[in-house]
């Protein structure tokens, strides 16, 4: 398989590809991660009643190379959201969210979402583009799978991952979302 590009953080392998099958995707998993519409509202129409989202943390952090280079901001740090959405108590995905000093200063309302969904809140505005999808197994020890995995009980594996920029005007929010096992319980919904 020849990614049209690939970029490595962390030992993840970022691939941007034409299509989903050019990747070794579980068939379970395949329609979720190529999913462009809102994963939230997904998930929350699969969940129902059950759909939860807990904020995990939100702080500041020192930026990464990686987020200097996909962020396009050299501010020295990156203001971080993790949250995990469930449905009928089960994990399902884990979000990360990273946005520049710049990206909060032009919209504060992003720093007070707390329960809010971010896909939901940018999914209402007309002014947000977002960027192709990149794919990555994320490796046991990789920084995103251990926070994803924190408090579930899920035993440390190889998960997917993706990530896309979201781009308000011109302020970038890079988004990751990690698949969960319990995703695949599922099916292709």
């Amino acid at each position: 398989m020849e990614p049209s590009r690939a970029t490595r953080d962390s030992d993840a392998v970022w691939q941007r590809t034409g299509s989903i099958d050019d990747l070794p995707v579980e068939t379970c998993l395949r329609r979720w991660l190529e999913s462009g519409g809102s994963l939230t509202r997904r998930l929350r129409r699969l969940g129902g009643r059950d759909f939860s989202l807990e904020v995990m943390g939100e702080g500041w952090e020192p930026s990464s190379r990686e987020d200097i280079r996909t962020l396009g901001s050299a501010a020295g740090r990156v203001r971080v959201r993790q949250v995990r959405l469930s449905a009928r108590g089960i994990p399902l995905v884990f979000a990360s969210t990273r946005m520049p000093p710049e990206t909060l200063a032009r919209h504060p309302w992003l720093g007070g979402l707390g329960p809010r969904p971010l896909g939901e809140a940018l999914a209402d505005r007309a002014d947000v583009q977002r960027t192709p999808f990149e794919f990555a197994m994320l490796p046991p020890g990789h920084p995103l799978l251990e926070a994803a995995l924190k408090d579930t009980g899920i035993l440390p594996g190889n998960l997917w991952c993706r990530r896309s920029r979201f781009v308000i005007g011109e302020c970038p929010i890079l988004v990751y979302e990690v698949f969960l096992p319990g995703l695949a319980s599922f099916g292709d919904r």
